[in-house]
């Protein structure tokens, strides 16, 4: 347990010191926030006080003549302008470097895309494919249900998956296989619940394609429900985070996203309660300007690590998707990591100017 902690202690230290690193590049970004948002009140202002002093100008000369068309003009440029000033930063642009390959950060209280790096690339979700999973259990499920623990261990055992402890053939209600898919990322759940749900697994997986299609995830394919690895199993973080965004609106699944523990009606044979696997590697999840509520993170040697996190500076919410960080000391946190960085890089500098410029 003490060795744990040091470890714990070591890895929040190196956490801080990259935030130590990046202070300074972040302190250079809030002085050129102010300056762009200055710039766009500026333009703006200019822009109308230009136009307005043309409408009268000719109409002072040409008397009756049409000035809609140099107003539309005016409003157009400006409006491009400011597009182009607030468009998401790119990873060139940012002074941080991260491990992970894809990233994307959506404020979903006001809908704008923050920080954007290779997000329409398609790449593997390893468990992160559970949030899809755990949506159509409870989509096409029902409470009072029962589920029976009927996967082929062999087979995971064989995969190398994670499984939550559950004994073949026992029964267990339809939320605590939920739980058990979202937070110790078991398996055998997910298999489970994909025969109870859709008849067979792959008839689950169809309805998570389904899915998929209606959201509007135009880069996603699933193959399985757990994210084992399959070539043709791939998706983007842009789709990952439409997933989620949709699936925090059902208040059932952002009760299980957001939970660091689970405690079971009767222990199974790992005990009785079960832990997120993202609370339990993280050296933190709060940060300067705000916390992590929840994630689902993931791991396959193809796929790296991912995390789709969701955070709060206490006022707005966001979602952050990452994929393919590499571990190459298998601490399982790289990704952990980023995301700290990422939120403290963005969620501090932002407060009166996104609420004033949206």
């Amino acid at each position: 347990m003490r060795k744990k902690k040091d470890k714990q202690m070591n890895l929040l230290n190196e956490h801080n010191q990259k935030a130590n690193r990046v202070a300074v590049q972040k302190e250079q970004r809030r002085s050129a926030l102010q300056t762009t948002y200055k710039l766009v009140r500026n333009v703006v202002i200019a822009g109308t006080i230009i136009g307005v002093g043309i409408y009268f100008a000719t109409i002072w000369v040409f008397r009756e003549a049409p000035m809609k068309e140099i107003n539309e003009f005016d409003q157009e440029k400006v409006a491009e302008i400011i597009v182009e000033i607030t468009k998401p930063l790119t990873y060139d642009e940012v002074g941080f470097r991260m491990s992970s390959e894809n990233a994307l950060l959506i404020n979903i209280t006001n809908g704008r895309i923050i920080f954007d790096h290779q997000a329409d690339v398609q790449a593997y979700p390893a468990s992160v494919t559970k949030i899809m999973t755990v949506l159509i259990g409870l989509e096409n499920g029902n409470m009072d249900e029962t589920v029976t623990i009927n996967a082929d261990f062999e087979e995971l055992f064989l995969a190398g998956a994670m499984q939550s402890g559950f004994s073949y053939g026992e029964e267990r209600p339809l939320l605590e296989v939920l739980y058990a898919i979202m937070l110790p990322s078991g398996a055998e759940a997910t298999w489970s619940l994909a025969n109870h749900i859709a008849g067979s697994y792959e008839g689950f997986v169809a309805l998570m394609n389904e899915k998929a299609s209606e959201l509007g995830m135009l880069d996603t394919n699933f193959v399985t429900a757990t994210g084992l690895h399959d070539d043709d199993h791939y998706t983007t973080a842009y789709d990952i985070a439409i997933l989620l965004e949709y699936a925090l609106e059902i208040p059932e699944f952002k009760d299980i996203f957001t939970a660091q523990t689970y405690e079971l009606e009767t222990p199974n044979d790992l005990g009785s309660t079960m832990h997120s696997t993202l609370f339990s590697f993280a050296p933190a999840t709060t940060f300067e300007g705000g916390e992590i509520l929840g994630g689902r993170t993931g791991f396959t040697e193809p796929a790296g690590r991912c995390l789709a996190s969701l955070a709060t500076d206490g006022t707005d919410d966001f979602i952050l998707v990452t994929f393919g960080a590499e571990d190459p000391n298998w601490e399982q946190t790289v990704h952990i990591l980023d995301a700290l960085m990422i939120y403290e890089y963005f969620l501090e500098v932002r407060d009166e100017y996104e609420e004033e410029y949206g």
